[in-house]
């Protein structure tokens, strides 16, 4: 089977570039939205480059920090020895090379980065990343993130900032001993002031990431607080189908308080659940009408219209691969529907994804990890802002 692995190496074999119409016919140039147009960004530009010092960077989240300032966290990955052919990981720049949680700031709505500074240092066997940003008030931020050391511990941590992000108190493990994965750019705030972290994990009869991962059975949950940060619950069921299972959830608060989770699966489409609870309990998750490989999805709503916010990697297959295009979609009822089908990035020869959004007066940022698929082993992080009125073209 055809994953991310082996198509870069038959990447070689085909001259170094492919193309969605000459993959094998497997279903994968299936896509949702026909015709599709290419959004035009008004701006577009790699702000975290691949650099021989970092050579991968992604997981990013950008937060406004004032009506000036914004602040880009990523996970930035680095390699220490001195010959690069001696680097650990040189050869593929793997999820469990070195890396710390970094970040810059700008002030002209995300034109120009500067300040960088690492945010959270690796003080792990092997990395720290997957970072999770929430406003708690005008100077208070909750910072999550999870930290690697083995293959049976992974575990999420969290810290607390009361001055807009410059300082942070000492860091606090909130999961169970176990194998936990975030993604970037997904905990909420609920309208009730409930905080919601979406996790997935392997199954375990004793709690969900209590075992290491064997390759299957992955099962998505939460974790939320309802006093900000000091206790923390997850939910009493978990969400998982056929294959793989189902991981890196995506959640939004839909108009009736309910909750709207997407999750990413080997069944070639977006899976759903629903909690009536506050994430506390989940329906069983079934397919929507979003085509998709084995990679995440992004949803938010849009602050101007109050309509739901898709972006996800729009082709059907069952492996994680491929992961272009880049797509984003409109609903307008609360996710029954969506519409407005773009592009946001459709680069053959590039993989692009694991998006984030952010909403900023009339602009949307949407910044997501980019590679070149013709000899890069590493990766970037590459902005496209938009004008929230373009998604609905």
């Amino acid at each position: 089977m055809l994953n991310r692995r082996n198509l870069i190496k038959a990447a070689a074999t085909w001259g170094g570039a492919w193309a969605l119409p000459s993959l094998p016919t497997n279903g994968w140039a299936k896509s949702y939205g026909e015709d599709r147009p290419l959004l035009r960004p008004v701006f577009d530009e790699v702000i975290c480059p691949e650099t021989a010092e970092h050579p991968r960077n992604d997981h990013q989240l950008i937060l406004p920090l004032d009506s000036d300032r914004l602040m880009l966290v990523w996970s930035e990955y680095y390699l220490n020895a001195e010959k690069p052919s001696q680097r650990e990981g040189n050869a593929r720049i793997g999820d469990e090379v070195s890396c710390q949680i970094s970040s810059i700031t700008s002030s002209d709505r995300g034109r120009t980065w500067g300040d960088r500074r690492v945010l959270q240092p690796n003080q792990w066997q092997h990395n720290v990343k997957q970072s999770n940003l929430v406003r708690l008030s005008e100077n208070e931020i909750l910072l999550f993130y999870v930290g690697w050391d083995s293959a049976t511990n992974r575990n999420v941590f969290r810290r607390r900032s009361l001055d807009n992000g410059q300082t942070w108190d000492e860091q606090v493990q909130i999961s169970k001993p176990g194998w936990y994965c975030n993604n970037a750019d997904r905990a909420i705030r609920l309208s009730t002031g409930r905080i919601i972290l979406p996790a997935h994990g392997p199954f375990d009869p004793r709690y969900i990431g209590g075992t290491r991962y064997r390759g299957a059975d992955l099962h998505s949950f939460v974790y939320y607080s309802d006093d900000g940060f000091r206790t923390w619950k997850t939910s009493k069921n978990s969400m998982t189908a056929q294959g793989r299972g189902c991981h890196e959830p995506t959640i939004v608060e839909l108009k009736d308080g309910s909750l709207y989770c997407l999750m990413r699966n080997t069944n070639k489409k977006q899976y759903a659940s629903i909690s009536t609870d506050g994430g506390e309990s989940w329906s069983t998750p079934q397919p929507t009408v979003l085509t998709s490989p084995e990679a995440p999805a992004l949803l938010k709503r849009i602050p101007a219209t109050g309509d739901l916010m898709v972006i996800w990697n729009n082709v059907s297959s069952s492996s994680n691969w491929p992961r272009t295009p880049l797509s984003v979609a409109i609903s307008d009822d609360e996710a029954k529907t969506w519409k407005h089908v773009q592009d946001i990035d459709n680069r053959n020869n590039f993989e692009v994804a694991y998006p984030s959004a952010t909403f900023v007066d009339d602009e949307v940022l949407v910044a997501y990890y980019s590679r070149d698929t013709k000899g890069s082993r590493g990766s970037e992080v590459t902005l496209r802002i938009y004008k929230t009125d373009q998604l609905y073209a």
